[in-house]
């Protein structure tokens, strides 16, 4: 059940194209801000425009990869804005990455520019970045944007000089061989099962993603604040490639903290408030949350993990907000590809991730090699050239990731509602078997989060001598939580071979750097317990 609407924003041909649409539509509005640093359209445009050039006079081509180790700052949009235009494929990598990880990053990628911050919201870095100029041969030029004198480095405000070099004139042809379809930044997988991959996203499903957000999620003129990491979609076009296509504000934060989202929504009044589940999780539970005054938003947004319908009420009766907006996505498609309605009810958001927009086919696959029947489960697999472009020197996966006709196959698991609501209930590889039957832990973790008190569940599969394995619940929530009543309330809802055998209250679950729950660390530290016992 797709709702039609109407297209007001065309998706144009690069990423920057919006920016420059903008930039000619408001000019003297408000776009990047951090602290008492606010930027103009305008402004943004002439600074893009400046570093696009400088990076032509740097001699990067059409293809190459340019790489920038930054927190969320304005800096970080432009650099990429700037990058993508010419281009080059952008590269994000996240501060607080190890060297280890690193490594592995830029190694795969062999960005020929290294762009960075020696001071990255109080931690040096110049460390980790002199570390990759030596350890990788692709790397031809390290530049620190907080203008650092550093040995072997050339200064921001030096390399910026460049663009005086290259004309208005060149910029706009060199950005007229650039096709709508190459590829414009990498994007590693957060990597929960083996090493991340690098997914190539293009310009297209860049712009067409952003376009379809923006109408499905009535993301015009938003006010809201950007925290994520820069090495993710959610950044990268959840935040600011949604927000700048609908001519909005971003506000920048180096780094997540919940008392600082609520101060800067309430002083500047901003109209959404979002983040994943588990950042709203943490702003609820801080103790100037009930001080808080949060009436300025008029729409709640979040994604990447499933909502609690008693946080997501929670959050509706502080802010008197009525609308709300999420759906469902990954890294290789992009962007979204269902969408709530916004007037949906808490029980829908808790439970489904919307409908499919008819711009974006969709199918659940069953293992039968058919479409799914009825509520029968499935694989979610869509279709359309706005998805990746394959995974970066990896042409076996990236084959794999799509069937013979063309659909991409995105390993989660749903069932489509009589409704037309999908519900998500699991992972290809979480799913596991019991007894013989089959357990989606996404629809364990929906039932434990039912609890009064329990504000975040993960399901875990583990060996078991008897049912081959078993589900082991982590859960997290209020002082006094009895997991045996968890399990009994848990049992009223699920047949009994889905009931965990086991329910272990933690006050935090491990998180990966996104905001998911790392189910990896958990599964870990089982072993480890076991290993002890």
């Amino acid at each position: 059940m797709s709702e039609t609407f109407d297209t007001m924003i065309p998706p144009l041909k690069l990423i920057s194209d919006h920016l420059d649409r903008q930039a000619n539509d408001r000019p003297d509005q408000d776009f990047l801000v951090l602290d008492d640093e606010r930027l103009t359209y305008a402004q943004t445009k002439d600074r893009v425009d400046e570093v696009a050039r400088a990076l032509l006079n740097a001699g990067v081509e059409v293809g190459d990869r340019v790489a920038l180790l930054s927190g969320p700052r304005p800096e970080f949009f432009i650099h990429f804005l700037a990058t993508t235009s010419v281009g080059a494929i952008w590269l994000g990598l996240n501060p607080k990455y190890t060297s280890g990880e690193l490594d592995h990053v830029v190694g795969d990628a062999e960005p020929r520019l290294l762009f960075g911050f020696a001071d990255v919201t109080g931690e040096d870095q110049l460390e980790k970045l002199d570390g990759l100029v030596a350890t990788h041969q692709s790397i031809n030029e390290l530049v620190l944007l907080d203008d650092t004198d550093h040995a072997g480095a050339i200064g921001w405000h030096d390399f910026v000089q460049g663009a005086t070099q290259v004309s208005h004139e060149q910029l706009l042809e060199r950005r007229a061989s650039v096709d709508t379809l190459d590829p414009a930044f990498l994007v590693y997988t957060s990597g929960t099962s083996g090493r991340p991959k690098g997914a190539l996203l293009t310009h297209r499903g860049s712009n067409f993603c952003n376009v379809i957000a923006v109408e499905r999620k009535a993301l015009s003129d938003r006010t809201m604040i950007c925290n994520f990491p820069i090495n993710h979609v959610a950044a990268i076009g959840d935040v600011c490639g949604r927000t700048m296509t609908g001519g909005g504000t971003i506000f920048f934060q180096e780094k997540f903290s919940p008392s600082a989202v609520m101060e800067l929504t309430e002083k500047e009044k901003l109209n959404t408030f979002g983040g994943v589940p588990t950042m709203l999780q943490m702003c609820v539970s801080h103790p100037k949350f009930g001080d808080c005054d949060l009436t300025s938003v008029d729409l709640l947004a979040w994604g990447g993990a499933a909502m609690p319908a008693e946080l997501l009420q929670t959050l509706m009766d502080k802010t008197d907000c009525t609308r709300c907006t999420m759906g469902y996505g990954m890294t290789e498609t992009t962007g979204g590809v269902t969408y709530s309605g916004l007037f949906d009810s808490v029980d829908l958001l808790a439970t489904t991730v919307g409908t499919p927009d008819e711009r974006q086919p969709l199918r659940i696959w069953h293992a039968e090699d058919r479409e799914a029947v009825g509520e029968e489960a499935g694989e979610i697999q869509v279709h359309g050239d706005y998805t990746m472009a394959g995974y970066w020197r990896l042409p076996e996966a990236s084959a794999n990731a799509f069937t013979d006709d063309g659909w991409f196959r995105t390993g989660d698991l749903a069932i489509r509602r009589d409704d037309g609501y999908v519900q998500i209930v699991g992972r290809m590889s979480e799913m596991f078997k019991s007894g013989g039957y089959n357990v989606y832990p996404r629809e364990v973790e929906l039932a434990l989060q039912e609890y009064p008190g329990v504000s975040l569940a993960a399901v875990i599969s583990v060996p078991d001598p008897v049912f081959q394995e078993i589900g082991i619940a982590y859960v997290m929530g209020a002082d006094g939580l009895d997991p045996d009543e968890v399990g009994a309330a848990a049992s009223d809802k699920l047949a009994n071979y889905k009931v965990p055998k086991e329910i272990i209250v933690l006050e935090a679950l491990p998180m990966l750097p996104i905001g998911k729950v790392d189910k990896k660390a958990l599964l870990a530290a089982w072993h480890e317990s076991v290993k002890s016992d």
